[in-house]
């Protein structure tokens, strides 16, 4: 059955936005695969917002840009970046293939699952783009 990810989190709002995890929302247990798969979509959305605007551009200018995609409209991941609808592998397969660093984030995000005592590790801290990371303070 189909669900709404952002509705599994504590900060609906926060969703694709803050860089950080999202706490689980009233009721819903942090190892219930819906949650878990709503958290890999929320960095999911953040790396590609941060590769977006590492560009300079918004979903709508950069998807225009790009030969036209089945299932990959405008309206459509607006709703994925806001966690209103379901990614598929093919939203991620479409983004990763065009920002690679997506595809290493994704794969140290679910390798930390396999590290962890617990399903979701609330440590996990992704990575800006090269690019975008802050440079050092000046001394």
């Amino acid at each position: 059955m189909a669900f709404e990810p952002r509705t599994m989190v504590a900060q609906r709002g926060a969703f694709g936005k803050v860089s950080r995890s999202i706490e689980p929302a009233e009721g819903v247990d942090p190892a219930d695969p819906r949650y878990r798969a709503a958290i890999l979509q929320h960095f999911l959305a953040r790396w590609i917002r941060d590769a977006l605007g590492i560009r300079g551009v918004t979903p709508a200018e950069f998807l225009a840009s790009v030969p036209d995609a089945p299932g990959l409209s405008v309206d459509r991941q607006r709703r994925v970046l806001r966690g209103e609808t379901t990614a598929t592998y093919t939203d991620l397969a479409f983004w990763a293939g065009h920002f690679p660093f997506i595809a290493r984030q994704m794969s140290a995000y679910l390798a930390s699952w396999a590290d962890a005592d617990s399903p979701q590790k609330p440590d996990f801290a992704p990575q800006a783009p090269a690019r975008a990371q802050a440079r050092p303070p000046l001394r």
